[in-house]
Parts: structure tokens; C-alpha cells; sequence
């Protein structure tokens, strides 16, 4: 039964065959079978159940509105878009000129941070002029039907379409984490949880990578007030020197602590441990300056 149902819920997905009607019966009505046994948890019915209602849903109905839209100016130098990304919770920004009506490409930040370590030389430049830094930024409607956007953003490895209205301005977007909320339900993240942002552990801190950078300041007695990030985040990957790996456990060494890094999620520091140094240490780190 599982098999038989995997194969028509990725027809489902595609494109809808004739007969759409008794086809999304057949669906159904396997599914309530399968609850029954028990072979389909109530919660796998429910996701088969949002599956569906993606066919009577629009880009316009999950899409982010433009005026939550986070994007950069293209005329930003590299130096300073990359601060602004580290400091952000996102890791994909569409770029415009003058206005968000004017989407000129999208930049990730994995390509920003790898451009600023192997050619520091495009630091002062402006991210519009950096050749292929840009990725193209894809255009839909906003009464693109969610199932075939689905696809094709699967098809075509697309994390991010940018929505126009019927004027051609932009409306919004749709980042595929909106789609897939649609049939999984939210999806937590980085960012939704509810661990201390800074606690101490015997001589040590524990701190989340999204802790505002005056509060790591505070509890940790550093001076860190002409540093221009704003998260332990942003502050530690420019001191790594890259974008961390999902299993990077390197340990950081600056201002006097040990920063052991425990958990990277999506490109992003989630947390870390912070240790003080003996003194004898913390001169051979001034010294390495």
C-alpha cells in the first residue's frame, strides 16, 4: 500500500493527470484504509491532507510580503553586504537597484563569504559589478499554483522565486521552506528555541550563536565596542575566516577566551563555549595579532 500511494502522491506533486476528481480519491480513500491499520499515522494522513490543498493555493498565499522582504542594494560593497548578511537570519537576499522593484539577482551568503576569503581584493567593490556573484533571481506570478512551483523549484534546485504582481512590481517571495511548511507544517529552525542565550557552566559560558554581541560583552567583561557585527554569530565567523560546516567543532581563540564551537546549523553558529584563558595565553594571543 505505502509503495502503490508513494508513486501516485509524486504524480501528485508533478503535474495532475486526467481525471483528477476520482484520482484524488483513489488517494483518499487509500489513506483512510491505511489509517484504519494503522499502517499511516494520523500525522502522515494530515501532510497527504496539505499535499492536496497545494492545488487550491497560489504563490500570493504563502508568499513573504514585500515589506517583510529582507534585501540588499546592489551598490553595497562586498565588505559591507557580508557584515549585514552575518548579522541577519537569513543566508539568501534578493539584490535591487533604486527599489525592491528592481531585483537584479539574488546573493547567497556562502558565495559572499567565499569571494571575500579568495579575492579580498572585491572587498570595496560593489556587489552589482562582482562578476557571477549574483545568482539569476526567477520571476513568477502571484497566481502561480503552488503544486507545479513545488516541482519545478525541486526540478530546477531553486530555494527562492521572487513573486510580481500583475503590474510586474514585486509582490513578495516564495522560499521552497514555505512550500514545504505547507505540507509538513512549520518547520522549526535555528532560531525557535528556548535555550538560554548566555549560561554559565562551572568557569565557562554557554551561549547561543545569535546572542547580541553587547550582551556577550557584558557577561564575558570584553570590550568589544568598535566591532560593527551585532551577534556572537556574525563576530565569530569572521574571525573563522569562513562559512562553519554543519560538523565544524573548530575553537576559536580572540579577546582573551576560547570559543569552542557545538552546534552549526544551516551555515550558522548555533553555540558555543566559552572559556577564559590563563594570562600566559592570552599574551600569546595578543602576540599572534
Amino acid at each position: 500500500m505505502l509503495k502503490s500511494l508513494s508513486g501516485l502522491l509524486s504524480r501528485k506533486l508533478g503535474k495532475n493527470p486526467s481525471g483528477s476528481d476520482e484520482y484524488e480519491e483513489e488517494i483518499i480513500s487509500m489513506v483512510n484504509e491505511g489509517h484504519e491499520q494503522g499502517v499511516i499515522q494520523e500525522s502522515q494522513a494530515q501532510m497527504i491532507q496539505n499535499i492536496f490543498d497545494l492545488t487550491d493555493k497560489e504563490a500570493q498565499d504563502v508568499m513573504t510580503h514585500r515589506r517583510n522582504i529582507t534585501a540588499i542594494e546592489g551598490t553595497m560593497n562586498l565588505k559591507d553586504a557580508l557584515a549585514f548578511m552575518l548579522d541577519d537570519t537569513h543566508s539568501r537576499f534578493p539584490v535591487y537597484l533604486d527599489n525592491l522593484d528592481n531585483i537584479i539577482g539574488i546573493l547567497f551568503l556562502k558565495d559572499a563569504m567565499r569571494w571575500h576569503t579568495r579575492n579580498p581584493d572585491y572587498d570595496n567593490w560593489q556587489i552589482k559589478d562582482i562578476p557571477s556573484l549574483l545568482r539569476k533571481a526567477v520571476f513568477i506570478p502571484e497566481t502561480r499554483d503552488l503544486s507545479p512551483l513545488f516541482k519545478s523549484m525541486q526540478t530546477q534546485k531553486l530555494q527562492m522565486v521572487i513573486v510580481s504582481d500583475e503590474y510586474g512590481q514585486t509582490a513578495g517571495l516564495v522560499a521552497m521552506e514555505d512550500i514545504l511548511e505547507e505540507i509538513v507544517g512549520n518547520i522549526q529552525d535555528e532560531y525557535d528555541n528556548d535555550e538560554p542565550v548566555i549560561e554559565k557552566a562551572g568557569d565557562d559560558f554557554l551561549i547561543s550563536g545569535f546572542a547580541p554581541l553587547d550582551e556577550v560583552s557584558e557577561a564575558l567583561q570584553l570590550s568589544l565596542d568598535d566591532v560593527e557585527f551585532e551577534t556572537l554569530n556574525g563576530f565569530l565567523i569572521s574571525k573563522l575566516g569562513r562559512i562553519p560546516s554543519d560538523d565544524d567543532r573548530s575553537e576559536i581563540i580572540t579577546d582573551g577566551y576560547s570559543f569552542r564551537i557545538l552546534s552549526v546549523a544551516n551555515k550558522t553558529i548555533e553555540r558555543v563555549r566559552a572559556h577564559r584563558l590563563p594570562e600566559e595565553k592570552k599574551e600569546e594571543d595578543e602576540e599572534t595579532k
